[in-house]
């Protein structure tokens, strides 16, 4: 089915209704939604309506849909997109009507690295089966960005709707409840004000391998009545640096004071886009603001092999017919291409590559390689930036208290830099915070709840917290709010266990001070590892192992266990340590001490906010 607009601003007569619902995080569901509205109305005989979870936290009436098609990602440990969460709630709740007229399928967008895969589209498929609707297009479940398989569902379902008794648009299409007017959001950020940024670790030489930087940014939130509770995290958005977007323009041949259009998905306010009347901005703001620079899309490659020379296209035909497709192609993914090899030949090869040849050239790249290693192709700037990704929020664990401050927010951010393909690299965000934010600068940002990494209730029970590098953030927020709030209540506080982990306690001892201020006051009890400053490494599960009684009877006494930081390699070994602690004080075999620390984590006593 074609992905192409009709040009058409409303359904013909006879055109049967059909309601596409999304729920998105970093605006993948959104895309697709998007894409299958379009193979939607292309086949002639429909008309879509688009509908964001988000816009209707209180619920939706789906029961006069005849048919509906869903697309949502899952978010961390298998819940919905921040803000779809509340349309999620309600659709699990028994205010969801019975929906035995509708006929449904659901894509659902996840990632194979975690556990919980594409739990939250799992849950709503079982959901809508439940009200009573009829699944006419199995499920799809897409690993990251598998446009095969995305396009595979996209093709099941139209083919899948002919065969579906609709009832005309016009009939059948009430208008949808007006959207709530947006509390401040991902999609309505509040312009924040810097208060300061400072850095929390000790200067080392910028090229020694090993420097690490990492800063304290507070901000103020003014008059916005945002609130957050410790375990919640701060979207920032930032600007790309101005040096990466000149390289960009230049590359493409371009000013920068080129008027694009204002992309309908960017997050400023109306009262600023009023101040655009032809709806147009400079390409070099927008490029600053509205695109993602670092992760190219596979719809860029397309673009701008599309745009080589003919020549050159007919060459790459030839050449794959020949047999001799992939091996270029592969030296230039894996940056092995020698020098005196022509890239046009590499890129010739490229477009006929395996997808997961395609998927290590796109990988390591940023946007500008790919526009420098297509260097003959000239495609429109318009189209470019309709090949790129929205510019998106990070999230960065909060790690301070309402309680010290009601308009104050501080965030602890490691800032990121690496080489690439041999070039260096830097952190959007990171660096943007870190480098180009400035005292009485304004950031737009949003409170992204995280009810899934809580405090207990009970402020009496002891609380294990497991957080190397800048995972110690929501921990400082949990040690602040409950001595601050025992302090007003008067009531007592279960014992505080804090393992921290970083390099050298002489460089990255991230609020070091506090830490062991608090510890020698009895507030904490503190372990660390610092990995590099003994000729054996030690690292946070380490620590775990050789404390295991002390756990264990915490474990005992009711306590709740969280662990903050890198998904790939410190939460899967810490668990490892917690496994053993529980085994070895059970006596039992590793599978009793799974089942276990399951039982834990269903009780909400052992709880993860875990990253790659």
């Amino acid at each position: 089915m074609p992905l192409v607009a009709t040009g058409r601003a409303g359904p013909r007569p006879g055109d049967a209704a059909v309601a596409v619902l999304y729920g998105t995080e970093y605006g993948a569901s959104r895309e697709i939604a998007e894409k299958l509205c379009e193979c939607i109305k292309a086949a002639g005989a429909y008309w879509p309506r688009l509908l964001d979870m988000a816009e209707h936290p209180d619920g939706l009436d789906l029961s006069n849909e005849a048919a509906l098609l869903v697309i949502c990602s899952t978010q961390g440990d298998g819940v919905p997109p921040s803000e779809a969460r509340d349309f999620c709630d309600w659709l699990a709740s028994p205010a969801a009507p019975c929906l035995p007229s509708t006929h449904f399928s659901v894509c659902a967008l996840g990632d194979t690295s975690y556990a919980h895969y594409c739990a939250c589209g799992k849950a709503l498929d079982a959901r809508l089966a439940e009200l009573g609707g009829e699944r006419f297009a199995a499920r799809a479940d897409v690993n990251r960005e598998d446009g095969r398989a995305v396009e595979a569902w996209l093709d099941a379902v139209c083919a899948g709707l002919s065969g579906v008794p609709l009832a005309p648009a016009a009939a059948a299409m009430a208008p949808a409840p007006k959207a709530k007017q947006r509390r401040w959001g991902k999609a309505r950020p509040y312009s924040a004000c810097v208060i300061a940024v400072e850095s929390l670790c000790q200067p080392q030489p910028l090229r020694a391998a090993e420097a690490k930087d990492t800063v304290r940014a507070e901000l103020d939130l003014g008059d916005s009545g945002l609130s957050y509770a410790p375990g919640d995290a701060l979207g920032i958005y930032p600007s790309n640096c101005p040096q990466a977007v000149d390289e960009l323009l230049a590359a493409l041949g371009a000013t920068g004071d080129e008027r694009v259009p204002v992309p309908a998905w960017h997050y400023e306010e109306p009262r600023t886009l009023n101040a655009r009347p032809d709806g147009n901005m400079p390409l070099r703001e927008a490029f600053l603001k509205c695109y993602d620079l670092r992760s190219p899309k596979l719809e860029l490659l397309r673009l701008l092999l599309d745009h080589l020379p003919h020549v050159a296209r007919n060459g790459a035909r030839k050449h794959a017919v020949n047999g001799t497709n992939g091996r270029t192609a592969a030296s230039l993914a894996n940056g092995s291409l020698k020098a005196s090899e022509p890239p046009i030949e590499a890129l010739r090869d490229l477009e006929n590559a395996e997808e997961s040849i395609v998927s290590a050239y796109l990988e390591p790249r940023h946007v500008l390689d790919i526009v420098l290693d297509f260097a003959g192709s000239r495609p429109p700037v318009e189209k470019v930036l309709g090949a790129l990704r929205p510019l998106q929020p990070r999230l960065y664990s909060i790690s301070s208290s309402q309680l010290e401050g009601a308009t104050r927010v501080a965030v602890t951010v490691a800032v990121v830099r690496y080489t690439s393909l041999g070039r260096p690299r830097i952190g959007v965000t990171s660096t943007y915070t870190a480098e180009r934010l400035k005292v009485g600068d304004t950031v737009p940002v949003y409170v992204h709840k995280n009810p899934d990494f809580r405090l207990p209730v009970d402020p009496a029970l002891p609380i294990v917290m497991i957080g190397p590098g800048t995972g110690l953030a929501p921990f400082r927020s949990f040690m602040v709010e409950r001595m601050l709030g025992t302090a007003v209540a008067g009531a007592a506080l279960g014992q505080a266990v804090l393992y921290f982990g970083c390099r050298r306690a002489d460089q990255d001892f991230l609020y070091g001070d506090l830490l062991r201020g608090w510890a020698s006051e009895g507030h904490l009890t503190l372990f660390t590892a610092f990995s590099r400053q003994q000729a054996r490494k030690v690292y946070v599960q380490d620590r775990v192992r050789e404390s295991g009684e002390l756990v264990w009877r915490l474990l005992g006494a009711g306590a709740h266990v969280y662990v903050c930081g890198d998904a790939a390699g410190m939460a899967p070994a810490v668990e490892e340590a917690l496994l053993d602690v529980i085994e070895r004080a059970q006596g039992s075999r590793r599978p009793a001490a799974q089942e276990f620390l399951q039982r834990l984590a269903a009780a909400g006593r052992y709880q993860r906010d875990v990253w790659f």
